[in-house]
């Protein structure tokens, strides 16, 4: 799972820096987002994911986010969009990187977990090669 995980982040990071400093990088049927907006959406949700699998793993409910994704991804655009391309950017790698140590780290006897392993594959290789199409299309 992380290996494939890394391979489409590392595929996805290269095509944000080739769009970096130009407006939109998504085709015209996505949403009208730079880099910036990609970097900071992605370190939104693996954020989230991340803290919804710690605290899976401690025994906490899981967070419930009021609204849509829709609804979520655009209030989170307006809060970050004060955000610069290079704090967007660290934001993600920094919270790419918390969640391969927090899925590294979940015991082995764990894995059988259908919740576990739903909450450690939702912000992971599909969601990054969605936002790669969306890039290519």
């Amino acid at each position: 799972m992380l290996l494939e995980d890394r391979a489409e982040w590392d595929a996805l990071v290269a095509l944000l820096e080739a769009g970096a400093g130009r407006g939109s990088v998504h085709a015209d049927s996505a949403p009208s987002w730079t880099s910036r907006d990609v970097y900071a959406h992605l370190a939104r949700w693996i954020a989230h994911s991340t803290a919804d699998l710690e605290g899976w793993l401690e025994g906490r409910p899981i967070a419930t986010l009021d609204g849509s994704d829709d609804e979520i991804n655009a209030r989170w655009q307006a809060e970050d969009s004060a955000l610069d391309l290079a704090a967007a950017r660290e934001r993600a790698h920094t919270a790419f990187d918390r969640r391969v140590r927090t899925i590294e780290a979940v015991p082995a006897e764990r894995w059988g977990d259908e919740v576990l392993e739903s909450i450690a594959r939702a912000d992971g290789v599909e969601h990054y090669r969605a936002h790669r199409e969306y890039l290519s299309s």
